[in-house]
């Protein structure tokens, strides 16, 4: 029996050990750094998501790919050797680091606290919203999401009587400006007063949105409440959206120009190329371009355009149309189809966390979590009962209250204006618990107290309970964030790729950037070796080449009455010749100012300035010699004396710094990949780079 079982292990072990082998072949080690095997599958992914699916995606060739491929293999070798370079150096486990990587992971971690479910239902709202564009007007009577109740009823019973005018017949326009009007007597109206022109998804606060996607066009809302107050609203248009156009337009500002522009589109149709007829245009930004307008969002349109380029097919021009701006010609080039739900879902995301829908998921995430990791209220916990029975009627009691926080707030707390003092919770109970932890009554008071803010006034002990229902949200969210990496690995790489993103920019800061900036003699060196390469024949060079410069000390008179020129002139020929200083030449000038004339506090101005030839406006072309020369300009001159014609010449060391320093940065990191690889004794196996197939 005992062989049987010795037999079945020594078979075991051989299969086990072919399996493995089997799975080695399958998946090769690509690159190894100080005894880690990088394998193939790790690569490829880096691979292909850093180069690989581009290539793919643009049709690249076998030859293109190839070359691609051993590039990055070589990169990727230096990479790895940093990362472990930077291990060593202790640069992961850096204060400074670790914060930045903290900031990176809350951002990085806020799509995965929240409810995938509801989020989902939100982001397939928004995508299927942007397929339309809603043309609306707004008349808003304002309140703030803080005001007294009795301010808000009145705001509320103005919006009202202002929707009952409106839905009378009044004119919407005509409303919306007496409501500005009397909010503010002195504000500007515009000739729009309350037209928003198209908008979609995200646009605009989500109830708002969500009101004006309810609507058919024509009709109008009852008021809708916003932080920003009360709104009713009206649906002038909704059209099916394509999201970005690239148009070209004729724009006339002249109101009465519809026959000039009528007579403008007939040529149109005559054949004249768009770009002669919008090279007319008052809109001087695209008129040398044809009138062309690239990938304009709808928001950068007024209204009109909209309607007019959604009926157009591409390459369609439409007939002459007037807005308030003036007579307008469209023609559409290009319509962008909105991408996939796919490709538009990081987009929205992104919005979102910058908007208020986002919170509901959130909120229901918290009450997922709560359940889900076994987090405890003990405010609605019962006393575990011992022994009696309970009586009939009487209340439940539980196991902690938050009665004490109560007690200690204040009406301040509703401006955000409360104070606290730890010691008077003398009973301190706890109110939560989550694995590992207990949270006390006097947590849940430092929340409010960090989280406090102007809030509409209510009763304290209903204000408590909210805040303490936020409070337990919070906490379930926060453990749930301890747990991201174990339970989603996709995210727990994610932070591992901004982490080592950090670990390598930190690393190249201090070993490349920083050493080259500091290493002057190394610098000195490269200089010297590097400039003796370049030539003033070499168009490429020629950055690295002073071009002809021209030594000037120029004299500005503003007022020809304090010194004539043609005195001037023949007082800076004779300081030439003397070789007098700028300073002394100044001062031979102000000798001969009359005083009686000039009213110039400073009469003669002058600068010593070194100019390069092509890269200046000071000298006219025939000024590039030796000699003295006056510039007229209104009532007052200017005198240039050129003093030095300096030849072509190579830069020195610190003028073209800027120049060099790049590629003395790239020397030395090229140096120090040397020196890693030997280090932690890189090795590249070429043969299985080599048979890699993307």
């Amino acid at each position: 029996m005992k062989k049987k079982i010795l037999l079945a292990a020594a078979i075991m072990s051989v299969f086990g050990f072919q399996f493995s082998a089997v799975r080695a072949q399958e998946n090769p080690v690509v690159v190894e750094v100080g005894g880690r095997q990088i394998r193939q599958q790790e690569f490829m992914k880096d691979f292909m998501q850093s180069v690989g699916d581009n290539l793919v995606a643009k049709g690249a060739t076998e030859a293109e790919k190839r070359a691609a491929l051993d590039e990055y293999v070589e990169l990727y070798a230096n990479f790895q050797a940093k990362l472990r370079d930077a291990r060593a150096m202790g640069i992961d486990t850096a204060t400074q680091l670790r914060e930045e990587l903290a900031k990176y992971r809350a951002e990085l971690a806020a799509p995965y606290l929240i409810d995938s479910a509801m989020l989902s239902k939100i982001l397939h709202e928004a995508y299927d919203r942007n397929h339309y564009a809603m043309h609306a007007m707004h008349i808003l009577v304002k309140v703030g999401p803080d005001a007294d109740p009795e301010d808000t009823l009145a705001a509320y019973n103005r919006a009202m009587e202002l929707y009952n005018r409106v839905q009378g017949g009044e004119n919407f326009h005509d409303v919306a400006i007496e409501e500005a009007l009397r909010v503010n007597p002195r504000a500007k109206v515009q000739p729009n007063e309350g037209d928003l022109g198209y908008f979609s998804s995200f646009d605009m606060v989500y109830p708002f949105e969500n009101a004006v996607y309810s609507m058919q066009p024509g009709e109008i809302s009852k008021p809708v409440r916003t932080r920003f107050g009360y709104h009713i609203i009206k649906l002038v248009e909704k059209r099916e959206f394509y999201g970005k156009v690239t148009i070209q337009h004729y724009w006339n500002r002249n109101q009465n120009s519809r026959n000039e522009v009528a007579l403008l589109y007939e040529q149109l149709l005559s054949g004249t190329p768009f770009e002669r007829i919008a090279s007319q245009s008052d809109d001087r930004t695209t008129a040398d371009k044809g009138g062309l307008l690239e990938n304009a969002d709808m928001r950068q349109l007024p209204a009109e355009y909209i309607t007019i380029v959604s009926q157009l097919k591409e390459g369609e021009f439409s007939r002459p149309f007037y807005t308030r701006y003036g007579w307008h010609i469209v023609k559409l080039l290009k319509r962008e189809q909105i991408p996939p739900f796919e490709k538009m879902e990081p987009y929205y995301r992104q919005r979102m966390a910058r908007d208020p829908r986002g919170s509901a998921s959130r909120k229901s995430f918290a009450k997922h979590a709560r359940q889900k990791y076994g987090i405890v209220d003990l405010t609605t916990t019962p006393v575990p009962q011992k022994g009696k029975k309970k009586k009939k009627n009487q209340p439940v009691k539980m196991m902690a209250s938050i009665d004490e926080l109560t007690a200690n707030l204040t009406k301040k707390v509703f401006s955000g204006r409360w104070e606290m003092n730890d010691s008077a919770f003398k009973e301190n109970p706890v109110v939560a618990r989550v694995p590992g932890k207990e949270y006390r009554l006097l947590d849940v008071a430092h929340y409010i107290l960090h989280n406090q803010n102007s809030a509409p006034s209510t009763e304290l002990d209903y204000y408590a309970q909210k805040r303490y229902e936020d409070f337990l949200d919070s906490i379930a969210i926060a453990y749930a964030d301890t747990q991201l990496e174990k339970e989603n690995p996709e995210f727990a790489e994610l932070v591992e790729e901004y982490r080592r993103g950090l670990m390598i920019f930190s690393y190249n800061e201090q070993m490349v950037w920083t050493k080259a900036i500091k290493d002057s003699a190394g610098f000195a060196g490269f200089y010297a070796r590097e400039s003796a390469k370049k030539s003033l024949s070499n168009p490429a060079d020629s950055i690295y080449f002073w071009r002809t410069r021209a030594r000037v000390v120029v004299f500005d008179v503003d007022d020809s009455r304090c010194l004539d020129s043609d005195k001037a002139l023949k007082i800076l020929r004779k300081a030439c010749k003397k070789n007098l200083s700028s300073a002394d030449m100044q001062a031979a000038l102000l000798e001969k100012v009359n005083s009686k004339k000039c009213e110039s506090a400073e009469p003669v101005k002058s600068s010593v300035e070194l100019v390069e030839q092509t890269k200046q406006n000071l000298l006219a072309d025939d000024q590039w010699k030796a000699g003295v020369y006056a510039v007229h300009s209104g009532k007052g001159y200017r005198l240039l004396v050129v003093q030095d014609i300096i030849e072509p010449t190579i830069k020195g060391q610190f003028e073209a710094r800027g120049y060099y320093l790049n590629a003395w940065q790239n020397e030395v990191e090229e140096n120090l990949n040397k020196e890693l690889r030997s280090k932690y004794r890189v090795k590249i196996n070429k043969n299985v780079v080599s048979a890699i197939k993307f």
